[in-house]
């Protein structure tokens, strides 16, 4: 019987040629090079507007198959489970009691595994008979001293069923310990315990610059550790790369990824020393990376990271069954934000979206008000139901590796993985990851990276949504109980000890919302915010764009901005008629918004009138061009435009206004 030939997709339309394209595209940049229209990632890689086969030969080709080397496209060849990867909260509540009802809460709800971040004191490995134990205990996790506040944490919970996984610094062999015992008395078979013990003492001294039992000594702990657990606990991995610490103070995706491979390699050798073989210290080893909202990087780069750590491990002897990473994958911490705390959802929806797309075995979103203290219900309720979403609903784990192919993200990983073991080789060379860290000069390469950043958000060519752009001074605050800082330095390291300069911990909105701390305090202390008056000139046609732009830019310090009926509509023509209705309105600033047209005939005269008329600063919307000298001459302070230093700008208004920023933005 004769059958309908099935339809081509597309087949109606004639193939679009790259130069077709490009002719087009010449159309909208009037000339400029098609260069123009590139981006580039973190690390500085280049990203281009089109990627063709032509561009990216082989990619695909080189990428391999799932479960096999160079495992870019998947550690396994089997599918994950039901489509689903496995969703790890993180608790930190002091109390092990109030965790404990966390994690049924969570477990009962669609999580599937526990992660536990003991509290600075027990991180530290300080004894409850010292003095500074007092000050680090419950700052910034679970309270643990003894195996009874862990089994506590623990009631309930199947952990035959619930893997859990530790944070315990520095004091990982203690964990480790109660941990076991936890096991023990719970009746757990050793074959059915399940989790991770997160031995990392490389990431611990990066974070906190202080390894109280020394480096060397605290690698052997790891070693023996490992060989330990491999001989009894089959499901349990003792060992954790987490290039947290790097990724929060600025690092780039080829450093995050070259730092996974040196502290990977450190560990493989702690490993053998303690009498393991390759691919049993391979099992050992779990893997934690970080994502962002840069959907696209965040997959190129998980799939990056299978390839170097399968070349690394390959060089070190390993089998190909061995060279798959066990992926655990975290929602970054560094752009989350305290201010418009609703956009963080956005953000990490994106950040969990590129998670399961890029092929983490296991993943940790986090609240959207994670950065104002200790999360409620609601909060982690919106990141677990986020990942729930997207493996029920939009089924992203059922399909193995569905951004491979893709030209641009074929390319991207090819990118990522090259430079990234690059860097990895550097470091070796350099004496591998403890001395990059010992001698600063890791730091002092990721600084450079954090500030790379950190201008391209006091400039707002990298927007932060709800901050520092499209800002809402009228939000009504999230309280959350705010925990103490862990950032106390542990200050009784002994002769034993190895002590760095800690990298630091930052998120890209911080500043920013300094400026708008310190809004807040005047509007306490005074009854209202610092305040300035837009000056209008021309219909609203003319200074619309502008004056809407000048809005938004000054309220993203703090900065509340107003005008008159006659400047939300015809515009002023008279200055002193602009300076009366500035004054009137409490307004300490003014700015001139306009066509350059308008500028050009009324700017200097308004200016004049303004800055001599008791205001404290006068700005203008716009880039003047050839015409700063005479403007600024006239009165003008500033200028306000694209790619401008905001917080340098920002925080001189707030002064001028009479507010106090504690720490003026670089």
């Amino acid at each position: 019987m004769a059958t309908e030939a099935e339809p081509t997709l597309a087949g109606e339309f004639p193939p679009a040629t790259e130069d077709q394209w490009l002719a087009l595209v010449d159309k909208v940049l009037k000339g400029a090079p098609v260069s123009k229209l590139q981006s580039r990632t973190a690390g500085g890689l280049v990203v281009d507007p089109l990627y063709t086969a032509a561009t990216s030969p082989g990619s695909q080709d080189e990428a391999g198959f799932p479960g096999s080397a160079p495992f870019t496209r998947g550690s396994s060849s089997e599918p994950r489970a039901d489509g689903a990867w496995g969703i790890r909260t993180l608790l930190t509540a002091s109390d092990p009691m109030e965790a404990n009802k966390t994690a049924l809460r969570e477990l009962e709800r669609g999580s599937t595994e526990l992660l536990v971040r003991f509290d600075a004191a027990f991180r530290a490995g300080v004894d409850p008979t010292d003095a500074e134990f007092a000050q680090l205990s419950g700052i910034d996790g679970v309270h643990i001293v003894a195996t009874a506040d862990l089994q506590s944490l623990c009631s309930d919970v199947y952990l035959d069923l619930a893997p859990v996984y530790l944070q315990a610094g520095s004091a990982f062999t203690r964990a480790a310990d109660l941990m076991i015992e936890v096991w023990e008395q719970s009746g757990v078979a050793q074959s059915g315990a399940m989790g991770g013990i997160g031995a990392d003492p490389l990431g611990v001294l990066a974070a906190e610059g202080v390894l109280p039992q020394g480096l060397e000594a605290a690698l052997k702990e790891l070693g023996s550790l490992a060989a330990r657990l491999n001989n009894i606990y089959p499901q349990v991995r003792g060992c954790s790369v987490d290039t947290a610490a790097y990724v929060e103070a600025g690092a780039s995706e080829i450093q995050e990824l070259a730092v996974m491979a040196a502290t990977g390699a450190a560990y493989l050798r702690a490993c053998a020393e303690a009498g393991l073989q390759i691919d049993e210290a391979c099992h050992q080893i779990e893997v934690t990376l970080s994502v962002d909202a840069d959907v696209f990087t965040g997959i190129a780069k998980l799939r990056a990271a299978r390839r170097v750590w399968s070349a690394m491990v390959s060089a070190c002897g390993a089998s190909s069954p061995a060279q798959g990473i066990q992926l655990h994958v975290r929602v970054a911490e560094r752009m989350m934000t305290r201010r418009d705390p609703w956009v963080n959802l956005l953000r990490v929806t994106s950040a969990s979206f590129a998670a399961g797309l890029g092929g983490a075995a296991s993943v940790t979103s986090l609240p959207f008000d994670a950065a104002l203290g200790e999360p409620e219900e609601l909060g982690r309720r919106m990141a677990r139901n986020t990942e729930l979403l997207l493996q029920e609903e939009s089924n992203l784990g059922k399909v193995t590796d569905p951004m491979g192919g893709s030209w641009y993200i074929e390319s991207l990983t090819d990118q990522i993985a090259e430079a990234a073991w690059v860097a990895f080789q550097g470091i070796e060379a350099a004496g591998g990851i403890a001395t990059v860290l010992l001698d600063g000069s890791l730091a002092a390469e990721i600084e450079q990276v954090r500030n790379a950043r950190l201008s391209q958000v006091a400039t707002r060519t990298q927007a932060i949504t709800g901050v520092s752009e499209f800002p809402n001074l009228a939000e009504e605050p999230i309280l959350r109980v705010v925990t103490k800082s862990a950032a106390v330095r542990i200050s009784r390291a002994g002769s034993a000890s190895t002590v760095c300069e800690p990298l630091p911990k930052v998120r890209w909105a911080q500043e920013f919302e300094s400026l708008r701390d310190a809004s807040d305090a005047h509007l306490e202390a005074t009854g209202s915010r610092p305040k300035l008056f837009l000056v209008n000139l021309g219909p609203v046609a003319v200074h619309t764009a502008r004056a809407t732009f000048a809005k938004n830019f000054f309220e993203a310090g703090g900065i509340e901005t107003v005008t008159s009926e006659l400047g939300g509509s015809s515009g002023f023509e008279d200055p002193e008629v602009a300076l009366a209705e500035a004054l009137e309105s409490g307004a300490h600033l003014a700015c001139l918004c306009s066509s350059d047209k308008l500028y050009e005939e009324r700017a200097q005269s308004f200016a004049h009138v303004l800055s001599q008329g008791g205001l404290a600063a006068v700005y203008l919307a716009g880039n003047p061009g050839d015409r700063r000298e005479q403007e600024v001459a006239a009165g003008v302070t500033n200028f306000v435009h694209l790619g401008v230093n905001a917080l340098e700008l920002l925080s001189g208004a707030l002064h001028a206004a009479g507010a106090t920023v504690d720490e003026v933005p670089r």
